[in-house]
């Protein structure tokens, strides 16, 4: 007799990289795989499914997984990296404060919607440890509280004023003096790039983003799968043939680029896939082998930050059946 399928509820993601498994281009033998709407990664709240396991997976922002995992909660994570950007591009400056480098920084007064997210979580720890800012100097002023304690007795971080505000309009008004903060929003770009009275820290950000590549082979990932590490419990064969499947979407998406199937809105895009990867490479590895850098760097990262306690062994991030990949 065959065995039933373990269902697996997915959240819908729209990246070109987990597109096939969303559409059903990918069957994973002994799955039935649910695409429906995600539960919520990267805000976090204390009723969430995602700590009682009441889940399958999640696209869940990096700066939540081990403080998740520190708090108890019904989850664990795959080497899957679902979404990666380039985080540099993500600082901007007032023109009238005087910070031309990143050691201007020091004493001034930074916005970010949260202090827990992955994109600050690096670029603290780059600027740091890349460009030497003693970050302990920085004020940070946030707009939204945190749900997991931060365990950093030096940062000094302040509600803003008027948490309606946001960090771009605090930027713009002069209540800080720069921003580290995610943009998702195509007008704010324009906005920020084309108001002189604020500037990029880095103006050539893609340089320095292809320099941190070459040196360390790190392009930074933000967001991570996460599973229920009840359902992984229940099922520890299931994490494996799930990673299975993100690496088979992963592989049909490019294909479908390579073939010029791919049907996304940029001229000569299999021109460009080519280029980026002869110039860089996969940027969009998984599994823990390819990312060890990556992942040892941003764990470093999150305890010098006081996101965690403690650092965190592999065996205790990932579940088991994907350690080996």
């Amino acid at each position: 007799m065959t065995a039933p399928e373990v269902e697996v509820r997915v959240p819908r993601m729209r990246y070109d990289i987990t597109m096939p498994l969303m559409e059903g281009k990918v069957q994973v033998p002994g799955l039935r795989l649910v695409v429906g709407p995600p539960v919520q990664g990267t805000v976090m709240a204390a009723d969430s499914p995602l700590a009682t396991g009441d889940f399958g997976l999640v696209d869940l922002n990096m700066g939540n997984l081990l403080p998740a995992i520190e708090a108890g909660w019904e989850i664990v994570g795959l080497p899957v990296f679902s979404k990666r950007k380039p985080v540099y591009t993500y600082i901007f400056c007032r023109a009238d404060r005087g910070i031309e480098s990143p050691k201007d920084l020091e004493g001034k007064r930074v916005a970010a919607g949260r202090y827990r997210s992955s994109i600050t979580i690096w670029l603290r720890g780059l600027l740091q440890h890349h460009y030497g800012v003693d970050m302990r100097t920085l004020t940070w002023v946030v707009f939204a509280g945190e749900l997991f304690p931060i365990y950093a007795d030096e940062a000094k971080i302040e509600m803003a004023a008027d948490p309606k505000k946001g960090p771009f309009a605090s930027l713009l008004d002069g209540d800080v003096d720069a921003i580290m903060t995610d943009i998702s929003d195509g007008e704010m770009f324009r906005t920020l790039e084309g108001d002189p009275r604020v500037k990029r820290l880095f103006p050539d950000y893609v340089a320095e983003d292809r320099r941190l590549y070459k040196e360390t082979g790190i392009y930074t990932p933000v967001h991570i799968i996460g599973m229920s590490k009840k359902l992984d419990r229940e099922h520890p064969e299931v994490a494996g043939l799930v990673y299975t499947a993100f690496e088979r979407a992963k592989e049909v998406a490019t294909k479908e680029i390579l073939d010029d199937r791919g049907g996304l809105g940029i001229m000569n895009m299999r021109e460009r896939l080519e280029e980026q990867l002869r110039d860089w490479g996969d940027l969009f590895p998984y599994g823990v082998t390819a990312n060890k850098v990556t992942i040892d760097t941003y764990n470093d990262y999150t305890v010098e930050q006081g996101m965690v306690r403690s650092s965190y062994e592999y065996e205790q991030m990932f579940a088991a059946s994907t350690l080996d990949t």
